[in-house]
């Protein structure tokens, strides 16, 4: 493995970087029953590439968050390629994909967007409340995730 590089698609819709998560996603078949590839590519947030090779991909969902003041917040995915798992791709996937939405978010007020969030549903994750990404456990799902998230420091609660 060479040096992993880390390139923002947030809003971009480059075509390039679409076509290699569409085609990482379809290699290992990881996306839920009725989500296309073609839909899911238009919430890339950022992509890993070991050298050409594309080793992992966040996605990012903007929702509101009931139990925080229904604020909204960015849910972020992250896949690594089965060959990369265990190389802290993922943790380098959470924190760009934190810097990428937290300085958009400062630029883009009017959007509200307050903070990321993530399900850990590896059990592989969460072993700590605070992780390396920098988010922190806050509750648990129906069925036992772990939910974290970061809060963005530039928009007020109230």
């Amino acid at each position: 493995m060479g040096k992993i590089k880390y390139l923002s698609g947030w809003r971009k819709r480059d075509a390039r970087m679409e076509r290699d998560a569409i085609a990482l996603w379809n290699a290992h078949g990881v996306l839920p029953a009725g989500v296309t590839p073609e839909d899911r590519a238009r919430e890339i947030c950022c992509l890993a590439y070991d050298g050409s090779r594309l080793a992992g991909i966040s996605t990012v969902d903007i929702q509101p968050y009931r139990p925080l003041l229904n604020k909204r917040f960015g849910f972020a995915r992250v896949f690594t390629s089965p060959e990369y798992e265990q190389q802290e791709i993922a943790i380098g996937l959470a924190t760009e994909c934190r810097r990428i939405l937290e300085e958009w978010s400062v630029a883009n007020p009017q959007e509200e967007l307050h903070g990321m969030a993530a399900v850990y549903q590896s059990p592989k994750l969460g072993r700590y409340p605070v992780g390396k990404s920098g988010l922190t456990l806050v509750g648990l799902t129906p069925e036992g995730y772990q939910i974290r998230i970061a809060w963005f420091n530039h928009l007020p609660l109230y």
